[in-house]
């Protein structure tokens, strides 16, 4: 068995090992749970770059696994150039998520229930990601919702936590058979359920057919990014969830739509076949960056701003797929591994900012610069790159983003969703602003906060601000995938 494999298989391997010893402990060893989850999401994210070396060298690694020889289904996973910058992603705010976790949650005898889950979320994600064949692939996009919807309706905040949890499963789930309906219909056509063969072509979809199951595809995924109006389920969760599974929820599993998209409807089909799609994906893109932008601007929340900044950003990023050029495809791929660093860290922020003054509505926080240097230096660096500010890194993939809109005959769209950026800046310094500047509400008390929670933060603000010096890697990376997309007419 070569390294490759042996990597692949670890990505997957290690943390559904560690759910499994930490489910059969049944509340036993809950003061090591934090560690053994840590632990497995190291090993994941390293042998992420473990696979770099093969992706380079020109190779592919795969693995597959007879699984329904008589329907000719396998359990294949396998690793391209379209895969990794998403895998990284994922793997890397799971690390940071579990870091956090660590004096965020509370240790009971249900801990190890709690972070066996949130491996299985990552997990769910990460095997998305992974999965080469059409059963495989739904199988861990289902793990994703089971998992993230235990964690939001047993550890959420609130008595409105079964509400939440329920709209977000009903939500999300129809997102997802919207999606299903989509692949069965591919499997049909085909006879396989191999995205290898998929690729490979040699078949084709009656017009309408191809229209539905595209129409199928783009607006199951939509739901999973949370494109306005497809969005009424983050917002609740988002809030409700505990700080750990906002973080991935924001920073890592909206990216799992936009995969989607990638994967399905742009690696299957032609340019041509696209086309009829790409004006009203520029559109759906800018009303969700403008109405996110907004809703974020009349929230006092801390929690709720970020979250319906997340609707913009994947407005962003729906917008530059839409475009079908070379830069806005690139650009909203960048944009999705910008916007998860910097989303989890201003996410971290708010987690920081509830769990040391007991508050969350922003009128009732200020001034807390004096009293938390280091976290304001960390929530300016956030806002700004939230913002789009050079040299961080969102400024580098907007710019790719609004450069493909302007190659399009579009250029109205275009400048609308450039100028809609500028409520971005407005919302971020809200944000930094309401909390840390100002004087400080008279009996506002603060706590200590705990290492893990100030280190995973100062961790992501560093890597924000490295990620934006120092762009090539992510580039090249999004570069490569570009050849497997759209017929390769890019």
């Amino acid at each position: 068995m070569s390294l490759d494999i042996i990597f692949l298989e670890l990505i997957l391997g290690t943390p559904l090992l560690i759910a499994l010893v930490l489910i059969l402990l049944r509340g036993r060893g809950t003061r090591f749970a934090g560690w053994l989850a840590v632990g497995s999401a190291v090993i994941t994210l390293g042998s992420t770059f473990g696979l770099l070396p093969a992706l380079y060298g020109g190779g592919e690694p795969a693995v597959a696994f007879s699984w329904i020889p008589t329907a000719n289904i396998q359990l294949r996973l396998h690793v391209d150039w379209l895969t990794l910058p998403f895998l990284m992603t994922e793997a890397a705010v799971t690390l940071s998520a579990l870091v956090y976790s660590l004096d965020y949650h509370h240790n009971d005898e249900r801990s190890g229930y709690f972070y066996a889950l949130l491996l299985l979320f990552g997990v769910g994600m990460s095997g998305t990601t992974l999965a080469d064949d059409l059963f495989l692939f739904y199988v861990f996009w289902e793990l994703m919702l089971i998992a993230s919807c235990l964690l939001i309706l047993v550890w959420g905040e609130g008595e409105q936590r079964g509400a939440v949890a329920l709209k977000y499963f009903i939500f999300t789930h129809v997102g997802s058979l919207m999606v299903l309906v989509g692949l069965l219909v591919l499997y049909d056509a085909t006879g396989t359920d191999s995205l290898v063969a998929l690729r490979a072509g040699g078949w084709s979809l009656e017009p309408a057919m191809l229209t539905t199951v595209l129409i199928l595809f783009f607006v199951g995924f939509s739901v999973k990014m949370a494109i306005f109006p497809l969005h009424l389920w983050l917002p609740d969760a988002h809030t409700v969830a505990p700080m750990p599974v906002t973080i991935m929820l924001a920073a890592a599993m909206l990216s799992m739509g936009t995969y989607g998209i990638l994967r399905f409807p742009f690696s299957l089909f032609s340019i041509e076949q696209l086309t009829p799609f790409a004006r009203p994906l520029m559109i759906a893109g800018l009303i969700s960056e403008l109405y996110g932008a907004l809703m974020s601007l009349a929230e006092k929340d801390i929690k709720r701003i970020i979250a319906y900044s997340s609707v913009s950003q994947m407005g962003y990023i729906l917008f530059g797929l839409g475009t079908m050029t070379r830069a806005g495809i690139e650009g909203a791929t960048l944009h999705v591994i910008y916007h998860g660093i910097v989303k989890a860290l201003l996410f971290m922020i708010a987690g920081a900012v509830i769990y040391v003054t007991g508050k969350r509505q922003i009128d009732a926080l200020g001034g807390l610069s004096k009293a938390m240097p280091a976290l304001t230096v960390c929530t300016a660096i956030g806002a700004l790159g939230i913002a789009g500010m050079p040299p961080l890194g969102i400024f580098n993939s907007e710019w790719m983003i609004f450069a493909g809109g302007f190659e399009t005959t579009h250029i109205v769209l275009s400048i609308l969703t450039l100028f809609g950026s500028l409520l971005t800046v407005v919302y971020a310094l809200r944000f930094a602003g309401g909390i840390f500047l100002g004087e400080r509400p008279e009996g506002l008390e603060l706590r200590t906060l705990p290492h893990s929670m100030f280190y995973a933060t100062v961790a992501l603000t560093a890597l924000l601000v490295i990620e934006g010096l120092f762009p090539g890697p992510l580039f090249d990376w999004a570069a490569h995938e570009l050849p497997l997309l759209l017929g390769g007419g890019l």
